[in-house]
């Protein structure tokens, strides 16, 4: 838990180096809402940018139209899937309601299928704040290996994702109750936070490659002695 706190100041601390910027960013964001087909790449351009800042990278205009541009596929893929699990969940959780169902179902049937369904949208919530930032740092571009990789660094991290997810929601339930909040921050703080997040998870597995490197690396040739 000591580690999700670190990773929030740390990336409070980007937030505030790089505040004017990232405002303006986030308002960017809020406003490409409107046009419907431009949100998912703005995103995308908000995590790119944001991905820098997490670094402790100055950032520019053109790190978020960069995102914008590049990512504007991928983005729309990972909005259509989340789209696709969104309704594939709510048809299966409503179609399983006593009352709604169109056969005769035993409540305590009822009750266990509907909270499996619960149970998966919080393991795909909980998924979901890694693959926009595993994108920019995986060699690997594929939405699918993304998708994979943040399953990983769940099942790595079960404890850290589940604190981060509660925080998160925190601030999401503020900026609810303030929803000025989301028009001037809270979506550039999220993606900070969720890249700051992917950054540290991933120290591990990058030392290990490189151990695993600097070990074959030492390994002796075909011609020398071993």
């Amino acid at each position: 838990m000591r580690h999700v706190f670190q990773v929030v100041w740390e990336s409070l601390k980007d937030f505030w180096d790089e505040l004017f910027m990232l405002v303006l960013m986030n308002i960017v964001t809020v406003l490409l809402v409107v046009p419907v087909v431009t949100f998912p790449p703005a995103l995308a351009g908000l995590w790119n940018a944001a991905n820098l800042v997490a670094k402790g990278k100055a950032i520019h205009w053109s790190d978020y139209f960069e995102g914008f541009r590049r990512y504007f596929w991928k983005a729309w893929g990972l909005a259509l899937l989340n789209i696709l699990v969104a309704a594939m969940i709510f048809t299966n959780v409503r179609f399983y309601t006593p009352g709604t169902a169109p056969f005769d179902i035993n409540p305590n049937l009822s009750l266990w299928i509907r909270a499996l369904f619960v149970g998966i949208a919080l393991l795909w919530l909980f998924i979901q704040m890694y693959p926009m930032a595993l994108l920019l740092e995986q060699e690997d571009q594929r939405l699918r290996v993304a998708l994979r990789n943040a399953a990983v660094l769940l099942i790595a991290n079960p404890g850290f994702t589940v604190v981060l997810l509660l925080l998160l929601l925190v601030v999401a339930a503020l900026s609810t109750v303030l929803p000025v909040l989301w028009f001037l921050v809270t979506l550039a703080l999220f993606a900070v936070v969720c890249n700051k997040a992917v950054l540290r998870l991933l120290e591990p597995f990058r030392e290990r490659a490189r151990a695993q490197e600097e070990g074959e690396e030492e390994l002796p040739g075909d011609d020398e002695p071993a």
